[in-house]
């Protein structure tokens, strides 16, 4: 702005900043007299507005004149309303955002909470369908186990009386089919064995327990499918494995679960890799790699969703790797899964040897 006197008749007085030079008149009307101080608004020489204050100055001959432009009177005010207009922009691009992310975390809270729901329906559904099998197998059992008894011991006592005769004692062929039928007997008694075995694990029951044991268990149900389709099985377990404490039918159940998964992505001719160390103190890991037709990325990522299943034309459920990735997470282990496309695909499941509290609870 600008401050200078003027006389009545308009001639500056003192030096001006903006303005014409000294006992020049100004470029706007003198202001009339007033006993108060005047603010007005008029145009400059090039056309600008300009704010005029003027105060007459008792007992002399001169008037007070400050000149400022308009623009520079309104500049603060602007930018305080620019500084305003932004913080509220920031303001409610914030809450946008916050509202967003809240809407989106209850979003996919609702979401999950339903997964989990299905899961626990599906899991108990599943768990209630294998406990009905474990009773049927073990009846079924039971029911083989006795007339498998009686055809052993009439058997026995045919061979004792061929063996005894003089007849038939060097008859080899009748000797040797009655050896055939002991050995089925005894390969049946093998079978009803390990369907009492398993249907005893359906509850949950802390044991000590051999893994190698366990998986020639699992092996052991499946021999007869790999056999069919021409399937290596290698099994390595290292003689000094320490037995561990955990629940015997949820191993076979994960395991079962895993051999079944490799079965069903290999070809006639397959491969699978069973190999079994202890890595630490602490636990106990198990590495299932097969030579199947393995899984993408995408697939990979998804593998532990219920309902997600690359068998989709041999009728997966989906439910299979969810419930095992549940059942070792129950047990206090992890699991690790790599996978490549037309090449494989290779679990690895870590053991604690300790079983955790909750399941012993």
């Amino acid at each position: 702005g600008d401050a200078f006197l003027i006389n009545h008749q308009g001639i500056i007085q003192t030096p001006t900043r903006f303005q014409k030079p000294i006992f020049e008149k100004i470029p706007y009307a003198v202001p009339e007299y007033s006993g108060n101080t005047e603010i007005r608004e008029e145009r400059n020489e090039d056309g600008k507005s300009v704010i005029i204050c003027s105060a007459y100055i008792a007992d002399s001959p001169f008037i007070l004149m400050i000149v400022k432009q308009k623009n520079d009177l309104m500049q603060p005010w602007r930018e305080t309303r620019l500084k305003l207009i932004w913080f509220l922009a920031v303001s409610i691009t914030l809450i946008l955002l916050a509202i967003l992310g809240f809407s989106t975390y209850l979003v996919n809270s609702v979401y999950l909470a339903d997964q989990r729901r299905l899961m626990i329906l599906h899991e108990m559904e599943y768990s209630n369908k294998l406990a009905s099998i474990g009773r049927l197998a073990a009846g079924v059992a039971h029911e083989i186990n006795n007339p498998l008894a009686i055809i052993n011991e009439k058997a026995g006592l045919i061979k004792d009386l061929f063996t005894y005769t003089e007849t038939y004692s060097a008859d080899t062929r009748i000797l040797g089919l009655i050896d055939s039928i002991l050995a089925s007997v005894e390969r049946c008694g093998t079978i009803t064995k390990r369907l009492l075995g398993f249907a005893r694990h359906m509850e949950v029951t802390i044991e000590s327990i051999s893994l190698g044991q366990v998986l020639k268990e699992v092996l052991g149900f499946l021999h007869k499918e790999a056999e069919y389709r021409n399937i290596t099985v290698n099994l390595q377990v290292p003689a000094d494995l320490p037995e561990f404490q955990s629940d015997r039918g949820k191993l076979q159940q994960i395991f079962l679960n895993i051999v079944n998964n490799a079965f069903a992505a290999m070809d006639v001719g397959g491969k699978l890799d069973i190999t079994v160390h202890k890595d630490n103190k602490d636990s106990i890991t198990t590495r299932i790699a097969d030579n199947g037709c393995g899984m993408t990325e995408d697939e990979l990522g998804k593998i532990y969703e219920p309902f997600f299943s690359t068998k989709t034309k041999t009728g997966g459920t989906g439910l299979g790797l969810s419930i095992t990735y549940g059942l070792i997470q129950e047990l206090g282990g992890k699991i690790q899964v790599a996978s490549q496309k037309g090449v494989g695909t290779t679990f690895t499941i870590i053991l604690p040897l300790k079983s955790p509290k909750s399941l012993e609870k």
